[in-house]
């Protein structure tokens, strides 16, 4: 009798365990996607890797193809403009560069393998550790924009600290509740482009009639007339597709 009673009890536990791992289940599947943060940051040093460089040229826009792992890491950062020449020869007399090789050339694009030296200051120290996924990395005014995104905001406050520790100038530009079904890095302006069009709107370009000409705004950015147009429509492009949500091609 008490083995038969052990031996119901252990089939109906067997149940029991069964239906709650079923609701676990159905209460995963209905929560749906997480939602998490994005951040658009600001950071910048002298011992930042091409910081000195992203300081001595206005014609060329950079991208790192990745955000370093470790403080001297090989880089692949892509190169965007009309002077390269420019580009080069600040990569030559940049101290946080220890060899820099022209890896691919497009049209308007270059890729260059940037070894750092040794001294450089960490990019993002404990990123990481803090379970921050970084979407792009790419160069602003002065310093690196970067957009990352995580679960909560203590890691941006971890981050933010690890950063000052080392003397990093962090700024947070940007901070943003995601959309789960929408892709972040299809939706929102490289620092460059809005750096052009807050310049453009308080300068007073969008009102009518204009306040200023394209070409004036080119001269107060220090950059061609024909990179304010291309960066212009860009970042138009950009914010309509992510206002209206539409595809882009």
């Amino acid at each position: 009798m008490a083995h038969g009673a052990s031996n119901s009890s252990s089939r109906l536990n067997e149940a029991d365990d069964s239906s709650k791992c079923a609701t676990t289940k159905n209460e995963s599947a209905s929560s749906g996607p997480p939602r998490t943060l994005f951040a658009e940051i600001f950071v910048s040093h002298e011992r930042l890797v091409l910081v000195p460089t992203i300081e001595s040229i206005s014609d060329v826009s950079l991208k790192m193809e990745e955000a370093p792992m470790t403080d001297d890491s090989l880089l692949f950062v892509s190169a965007v403009g009309d002077d390269f020449s420019s580009f080069e020869r600040a990569l030559e007399t940049d101290a946080t560069v220890r060899e820099a090789t022209l890896f691919s050339v497009a049209a308007d694009r270059r890729v260059y393998r940037i070894r750092p030296k040794p001294d450089v200051v960490p990019f993002l120290p404990a990123a990481t550790d803090l379970g921050v996924r970084t979407l792009d990395v790419k160069s602003g005014t002065n310093g690196w924009v970067t957009r990352i995104q995580m679960l909560s905001r203590e890691p941006l406050i971890e981050l933010r600290k690890s950063c000052l520790e080392h003397g990093t100038t962090f700024r947070v530009r940007q901070l943003y509740d995601g959309d789960p079904n929408t892709d972040a890095t299809e939706t929102r302006l490289t620092g460059r482009q809005r750096d052009t069009v807050l310049t453009a709107y308080r300068s007073g370009y969008y009102n009518v009639p204009r306040g200023i000409s394209q070409g004036e705004l080119a001269e107060k950015l220090d950059v061609s007339t024909s990179a304010i147009s291309q960066q212009l429509r860009r970042a138009t492009r950009q914010l309509i597709a992510s206002t209206f949500a539409v595809e882009q091609d």
